[in-house]
């Protein structure tokens, strides 16, 4: 019983660690996506601008606190109050020209427009805005990974056709070495054979290289060690049924201008009286007597309003700026869709360029197969030379990577209409 279980502990240990090593190996476009957004270094500002934010609300905040302060001051006057008539057998002293004063005052507001609550309101969209111009960066970076996945992909593909091709030229090298033996090909043949297939090599090194470029420039996106050997997994061809397009500048551009009317209404707000309470208390000579020569100490306590008069000369042309930006942002805007739209056509028609290109695809494959086929036959049978074989050959290959450029390039244009439209 316990050999059983050791047993079945083991096998599911096997079958954990396979799937884990299978899952090493193969690879997805939206996980490439998704871990090249956590890697990148740009996103690690995101949590710094909410940080940042925080600590800007936490001060606007404090604008509803009691305010505390401690004043002080010492004066030299040319004059002091004295009484302008005499007392007979009173003798009253005049006041110092030098005065001394210091103070505590602490005040607190009760009306101001709601300053406050506008305050935080524009920090938050400004808060959204950074936020949305970080997203927007980021577009770029989703670019360049769905051209590096696709560029693998296609390495891919062309490196599995240059193998059948040079299948197909090893069996002609075999018959031809044949012929040769039989004294019914000469030698040339069989040189310019083995030279073709050293060039198909040669092409096999090159796609090796750029896929090991292209793998590489993935890897450090997504901050994971890719092997040349990984497998992507080929995206389906998924077309759109939407044609709307939800790009986060067309938010950004909206935030913008949600962010000007909040500031146009603080223009509104800074014309507005503020009213508060305020209480002090001092040390000073004179005190609240003025016509005291003593140091004493005094409470005092009151409302307070404060009216900036010339906010009004501002105000006006400042709302009309803001105006004036708004329409800024608005042309913004269209130039923006104006140019998105154009990419959509090109892309659109991009795609059914392609779809046309496929129909026919499967026909040339074919037609050119049945072409080299019968070389082949001639060629065994010495009815035909290999530069002839070889031609057909080459038609057939040429037809084959064709397709899977169409192939290929078919599905990066739809992945990258969905990121034109923001999906």
């Amino acid at each position: 019983m316990k050999m059983l279980k050791i047993v079945v502990y083991s096998f599911i240990l096997f079958l954990s660690l396979t799937g884990y090593t299978q899952s090493l190996n193969i690879i997805s476009l939206e996980e490439c996506y998704e871990l090249a957004r956590e890697n990148y270094p740009l996103i690690k500002q995101n949590d710094l601008i909410h940080t940042a934010s925080d600590f800007s609300v936490d001060n606007i905040i404090t604008e509803n606190l009691p305010k505390v302060s401690l004043n002080a001051q010492a004066t030299y006057q040319s004059e002091v109050t004295s009484l302008p008539v005499s007392i007979p057998n009173v003798n009253i002293s005049s006041l110092d020209k030098d005065q001394y004063k210091i103070f505590a005052e602490i005040s607190q507001n009760i009306y101001n427009g709601n300053r406050v609550d506008k305050k935080i309101r524009i920090e938050e969209i400004s808060q959204d805005i950074q936020t949305n111009q970080l997203e927007i960066e980021l577009y770029q970076v989703k670019k360049k990974i769905s051209q590096l996945y696709f560029g693998i992909l296609l390495t891919d593909e062309q490196l599995k056709q240059n193998k059948l091709q040079e299948k197909d030229i090893q069996i002609a090298i075999e018959k031809t070495q044949a012929r040769i033996n039989n004294g019914t090909a000469i030698e040339s043949d069989f040189y310019s054979l083995n030279a073709n297939l050293l060039s198909i090599r040669q092409k096999n090194t090159e796609l090796n290289a750029l896929k090991k470029a292209y793998t590489q420039m993935l890897s450090q996106f997504i901050n994971k060690d890719l092997d040349v050997s990984i497998q992507l997994k080929k995206p389906e061809q998924e077309l759109l049924k939407s044609e709307a397009i939800n790009r986060l500048e067309l938010d950004f551009f909206n935030k913008q201008k949600m962010l000007i009317d909040l500031q146009s209404q603080m223009l509104s707000v800074k014309v507005l009286p503020a009213l508060s309470l305020f209480a002090q208390a001092g040390y000073g000579k004179p005190a609240l007597n003025m016509l005291s020569n003593e140091f004493e100490g005094y409470l005092l306590g009151g409302v307070r309003l404060n009216w900036p008069l010339f906010n009004f000369y501002t105000n006006k042309n400042e709302k009309k700026i803001n105006q004036i930006e708004k329409e800024k942002l608005e042309v913004e805007k269209e130039t923006f869709l104006f140019n998105t739209n154009l990419e959509l056509t090109n892309q659109n028609t991009e795609i059914e360029k392609y779809q046309q290109l496929l129909l026919t695809d499967d026909n040339i494959i074919e037609m050119y197969t049945n072409v080299k086929e019968i070389a082949l036959f001639k060629l065994e049978n010495g009815t035909i030379d290999v530069n002839d074989f070889l031609r057909d050959v080459n038609q057939e290959s040429k037809a084959i990577q064709n397709k899977l450029v169409h192939e290929i390039k078919l599905l990066m244009i739809i992945e990258e209409l969905k990121i034109t439209r923001g999906l």
